[in-house]
């Protein structure tokens, strides 16, 4: 970014006044941090005017909670000024808390030797400037460089800078990422590479070819399912390219979602190679995520086939059950045959089993015979695989 320009916006409000602001201790946090050590009281000897030591102890356990350093007045402090003069002091009137910045920077150094941090200065803020270059490379998220910096920072027990500093070496970072990636790029993609990628900035009938990618799939319909394939061979083209930037999939999606975020003209307005990276970033990422939705597609109409393969094979048992039951109920009947007073016991068997094959067929005799000697049992998973080898049903 030029210094001309707008700083990045990393944290909100909120989140400036948790890590920058005064602290603001309650009743019960006070004794915890503006508690003394042997060591810090015989610092505190070294002091000799009382507001002196005050702003001392203040000072301390101010770093204590935030690791920063601070400067401030009695009216902004006024609560945590009192109760350590109640503590420590309890003759002094205290009515003000001015101190020369000579005494207020030697009581910092005491303080950073207390607990072996140093203040980041220019060689640190190199080191740390090449810090944001690399974690850059991981993820170009303004926030996600800002919190390795953090944690760089409290590795190296090295005071925060303030805030406006870390926006401008993050800023740099970022802008130099961008600037490496455009450089690499330039190298691999031709002219008509370049042409295929800024074809879609350009105006079709209705909506920018860009804008109706940008769009995600409404359902699983085979016309925004073929919606990647317009991309195909820019993805091929991507997928070659993009191991050559050495940057991480989490990059990658950051940038195409700048696409996603800026507007067509803004896009157009950036520098060429900016936008190529931006670009091919989005048709990689685009592209698999259309191919995930005809992944979700396939597994969709998989999982409602399967439940119709169930439905079918529970109905084929059922439709057995019943029929067995009816086929019971008339072997009944065939049987209630040899108990029949009117049928005469001089009957040629020929004649009752005539009579017998009118009420239940020889067949489903069997059936009922087989069904009342054996275990049977009616295979609903056959019955499914059945259903599943018969296709599906339209």
């Amino acid at each position: 970014m030029n210094p001309s320009e707008r700083r990045l916006r990393i944290l909100g409000e909120d989140e400036i006044e948790a890590l920058y602001g005064l602290p603001h201790f309650s009743d019960e946090e006070r004794p915890e941090y503006f508690s003394l050590s042997p060591t810090e009281k015989r610092a505190l000897d070294q002091l000799h005017l009382m507001k002196s030591r005050i702003y001392f102890i203040l000072q301390l356990g101010y770093f204590k909670s935030h690791h920063l350093f601070f400067v401030f007045d009695l009216t902004e402090v006024e609560a945590d000024a009192r109760y350590i003069q109640e503590q420590y002091f309890p003759s002094f009137e205290l009515t003000d808390l001015c101190i020369t910045k000579v005494t207020r920077l030697k009581q910092q150094g005491l303080i950073l030797e207390f607990f072996n941090y140093q203040i980041c200065d220019a060689e640190h803020r190199q080191a740390l400037s090449e810090k944001a270059c690399q974690a850059a490379k991981v993820s170009s998220k303004p926030i996600y460089v800002f919190r390795e910096l953090m944690h760089y920072l409290e590795d190296q027990r090295l005071v925060m800078p303030g805030y406006s500093s870390m926006q401008d070496i993050i800023g740099q970072a970022l802008t130099h990422e961008q600037e490496r990636l455009a450089t690499i790029l330039s190298h691999y993609l031709s002219g008509s590479d370049k042409e295929n990628l800024h074809q879609l900035l350009e105006d079709a009938p209705g909506l920018y070819e860009i804008t109706q990618l940008k769009r995600e799939p409404k359902d699983f319909s085979a016309s925004e399912i073929q919606r990647g394939d317009q991309l195909r061979d820019l993805y091929h083209l991507a997928d070659k390219l993009l191991p050559n930037l050495d940057i991480s999939n989490e990059s990658i999606k950051y940038y195409a979602s700048l696409v996603n975020y800026y507007s067509v003209y803004k896009l157009k307005r950036f520098d060429e190679s900016t936008t190529n990276v931006y670009l091919l970033c989005f048709v990689y990422h685009r592209y698999q995520i259309l191919h995930d939705n005809l992944i979700q597609c396939f597994l969709y109409h998989v999982r409602q086939f399967r439940e119709a393969a169930k439905e079918a094979g529970k109905e084929q048992v059922y439709q057995q059950r019943r029929e067995g039951n009816e086929q019971l109920d008339k072997a009944a009947q065939v049987l209630r045959l040899f108990t029949d007073p009117s049928i005469a016991e001089q009957t040629p068997f020929h004649e009752v089993r005539a009579k017998a094959f009118r009420i239940l067929d020889g067949p489903h005799i069997d059936f009922v015979a087989d069904h009342s000697t054996t275990d049977v049992k009616f295979d609903e998973t056959a019955y499914q695989w059945q259903h599943i080898c018969s296709g599906p049903q339209t």
